[in-house]
């Protein structure tokens, strides 16, 4: 056996499986369609010539990426296995499959279909009502999206009608409209925050959020072209699309029905012209047999039906010189490199400047200096390098080398992953990036990047906590602020002492913690003083909240400025609390350090405010049973929890009313509502 058949194999093997994981789990994506199909196309071509080194395993068989199985995601059986869709680039590759398939069905009709850049979803209907959506994952089972597609106004909860059968499959895609994604980029770069890749991308991202109301802000898409099931009242897929419009859908549009490949071919031709008028982004052209009886005969492989195929337009690849590489320092000190290049056009955009993402990709590509790179844009909205012309490459030029120290305060970079940070907490770009993220996040306006760069210079500003010290005759010697604009600016930092303790929490600029997490977290700690000394258990103990984010939480507050930038911020009257009330220290209590679990419903407090009154109290508060549980509160109609507590011995187990009597007299003020 060839030693370099085999490593070549699998080399090819872990690269295409890194990338379905970046793809489906990550939501991002290093490489262009084209170049991930070359590569797959070449792994599928050695396979077959070396059959004794085949693999259950290879992305040559299987579809999407491994699911990331966690506690906060629910994992979903699919009844019928979703496939993917073989890619093809060419017409000639188009003749060669229509060749293929007429060997075993004649007289072929065809249904052309636009075919969207999105998330492949699953949507089941029982009786006619929507009761589970599903991403594809990997074709055997998906992740419940249930609750976050209901947010959809695309979705029908209830079919239209009645001519359905009492199970049906609905099949489809999940895309942000591209209005809708530049404008969430255009929130992120105010907030300091990096923009999204590309919608695909952001559209899977958003199907994993866990705040309902932050999807709904969204407004994702959903277009329904396929149906599974028995006993359909239609047996052809013009038909099917007909019908599924008539139940409450968003169909292809145009979906064209074609007598023969000749006719295909004039719709490819229409739509590589006409397909960037839609609101929303396409990449090719879905041609499925349309008779089901023919595509029964012609089944499916592993990985794809053998009855469609889809035809990817290669985008345009601009050609660009590379002029330099500057290095930007992110709030929380990560190091993004940008490619500065001669101005080119694409679709009606000057693109100047190109992110490079990181260094490994910057090694990857092989970047020197001077290079011609090729650009597209993913998804016709972010540019990209997607090749080095090395032909054209200079004769004395060298590669390009990621910088050892940080481009703003000079300290060494430490590299974590693929990414290198500056650690120096007094680098003055992380400092300006964090204000400039305060001011965002606690809505303070009039007052911009520009503006804080001006201020930090001359000694004004140098936490975002000085934004309360601001005098204004400080304001008056910044050049362009007149009197009226510094009285509006004071004005605006005042009313920023009205946002919420949840936003205030956010705006600390916490590395992974977002809005949604500081939701979450404000709801499990009455204050910020409970949450700086929470322990890694208790934080991973709530719904939402992983081991990185656990441990970003713990480094933050175990930082002494960090620690005074909360006293600061309580003494300018901030918010770092939901409690309306003085919280009294408690020397002696029979319920700190211990923990509990709650199962049933209390009377007179729901178990959340239950558990935040154990928490202020010093206690912790789980979710499951486990060891380290000292005691169960039992309300009406408990659950299997009991069960599981009885055969733990060192559980002591507390009926409501006593556990009531418990907290009484340790804190009376809280039970005014159970007496």
């Amino acid at each position: 056996m060839d030693k370099k058949i085999e490593k070549k194999i699998s080399k090819l093997r872990k690269e295409l499986i890194k990338y379905n994981d970046q793809y489906y789990n990550s939501d991002t994506s290093e490489v262009s369609d084209l170049h991930f199909d070359k590569k797959l196309k070449e792994l599928s071509f050695l396979e077959k010539k070396n059959p004794e080194l085949q693999d259950s395993t290879s992305p040559t068989i299987n579809i999407g990426a491994k699911i990331n199985e966690t506690d906060l995601i629910s994992t979903f059986y699919h009844r019928y296995k979703m496939y993917s869709i073989q890619n093809t680039y060419s017409k000639k590759e188009l003749m060669i499959w229509k060749k293929k398939i007429s060997k075993y069905v004649h007289s072929l009709s065809f249904v052309c279909e636009p075919k969207y850049d999105g998330v492949s979803i699953n949507l089941i209907y029982q009786n006619g009502l929507l009761t589970n959506a599903v991403t594809r994952g990997d074709g055997e089972k998906g992740e419940d999206v249930t609750r976050n597609i209901k947010t959809i106004k695309y979705v029908p909860f209830k079919l239209r009608g009645n001519n359905y059968p009492t199970y049906i499959e609905i099949r489809g895609e999940i895309f942000i409209p591209i209005n809708n994604f530049i404008e969430i980029n255009k929130k992120r770069i105010k907030n300091g925050q990096n923009p999204y890749a590309n919608p695909r991308n952001t559209a899977s991202g958003t199907l994993k959020i866990h705040d309902h109301q932050e999807v709904r802000k969204r407004d994702l898409f959903c277009i329904a072209f396929h149906v599974v099931g028995n006993n359909l009242p239609f047996d052809t897929q013009y038909e099917a699309i007909k019908y599924i419009k008539y139940w409450g859908f968003q169909i292809p549009e145009p979906a064209r029905f074609c007598r023969n490949i000749k006719e295909v071919f004039h719709f490819i031709d229409f739509w590589e012209v006409c397909q960037n008028k839609l609101p929303y982004q396409t990449d090719g052209i879905v041609i499925k047999v349309n008779e089901y009886q023919k595509q029964s005969i012609l089944g499916f492989t592993n990985k794809y039906p053998r009855w469609a195929i889809a035809y990817k337009f290669r985008q345009e690849l601009h050609e660009t010189k590379l002029l330099s590489i500057t290095y930007q320092v992110g709030r929380t000190g990560i190091i993004t490199p940008v490619a500065n290049v001669v101005p080119v056009l694409i679709t009606g955009t000057t693109i100047k400047r190109v992110a490079l993402y990181n260094d490994s990709f910057i090694q990857k590509m092989g970047i020197h200096y001077g290079d011609r790179l090729l650009l597209e844009k993913g998804g016709n909205i972010i540019p990209k390098v997607t090749e080095i012309n090395i032909k054209k490459r200079p004769n004395q030029t060298v590669p390009v080398f990621f910088l050892k120290k940080c481009p703003s305060c000079n300290s060494i970079l430490m590299r974590k992953n693929e990414l290198f940070y500056c650690t120096n907490q007094n680098c003055s770009s992380k400092r300006i990036e964090q204000i400039i993220h305060f001011v965002s996040v606690m809505n303070i306006k009039k007052i911009g990047r520009k503006m804080i760069n001006k201020l930090y210079k001359k000694g004004f500003l140098y936490s975002f906590y000085d934004l309360y010290e601001l005098k204004k005759e400080e304001l008056l010697k910044i050049e362009g602020i007149k009197e009226k604009l510094a009285c509006g600016i004071l004005n605006n930092i005042e009313k920023s002492k009205e946002n919420p303790y949840y936003r205030v929490l956010f705006s600390l600029g916490i590395h992974h913690v977002g809005e949604y997490i500081s939701k979450k977290l404000t709801e499990n700690f009455l204050d910020i003083n409970s949450l700086m000394h929470a322990n890694y258990n208790h934080l991973i103990s709530i719904y939402g909240i992983g081991k990185k984010i656990a441990k970003s939480i713990i480094t933050y507050f175990s930082i002494t400025e960090h620690q005074y930038i909360v006293k600061m911020l309580i003494k300018y009257g901030l918010h770092i609390s939901k409690c309306t009330i003085p919280i009294p220290i408690i020397k002696y209590s029979c319920i700190k350090g211990k923990s509990f679990v709650f199962t049933g419903k209390l009377s007179c407090m729901t178990r959340n405010e239950a558990k935040n009154i154990v928490e202020l109290l010093g206690g912790t508060v789980y979710n499951t049973v486990n060891n380290k549980i000292n005691f169960i509160v039992v309300g009406k109609n408990f659950g299997s929890k009991l069960k599981k507590s009885i055969k733990r011995n060192h559980i002591k187990i507390l009926k409501e009313h006593v556990f009531l009597n418990m907290l009484k007299k340790e804190k009376n003020q809280f039970f005014h509502n159970c007496q």
